[in-house]
């Protein structure tokens, strides 16, 4: 090891090399970004198909209103009408 040592400070060039291994390649950052993305994409869906759902049922229950006070409107009107041709 000394030896090894001395032969890189006279050179300045090391005596052996480091090879690299190309295994198994680490796939976690990808499969964990798709995930949380999957993830994140999916509970944004669920919530923004509640919300709307929930507009929906909003809006659904105003023009439901709305035709009801119609309704009531034309029955006042067809009364009115009514007490008119009786009186004549």
């Amino acid at each position: 090891m000394i030896g090894l040592t001395r032969q890189i400070a006279k050179t300045g060039v090391r005596g052996y090399s480091t090879v690299a291994t190309s295994g198994a390649r680490k796939v976690g950052t990808f499969r964990g970004g798709f995930l949380g993305f999957l993830l994140g994409v999916t509970v944004t869906g669920a919530g923004s198909y509640y919300y709307l759902i929930d507009e929906y049922k909003v809006a659904n229950n105003v023009i439901v209103a709305d035709v009801v006070a119609l309704q009531n409107s034309i029955n006042n009107l067809e009364k009115h009408v009514k007490s008119l041709e009786s009186k004549k």
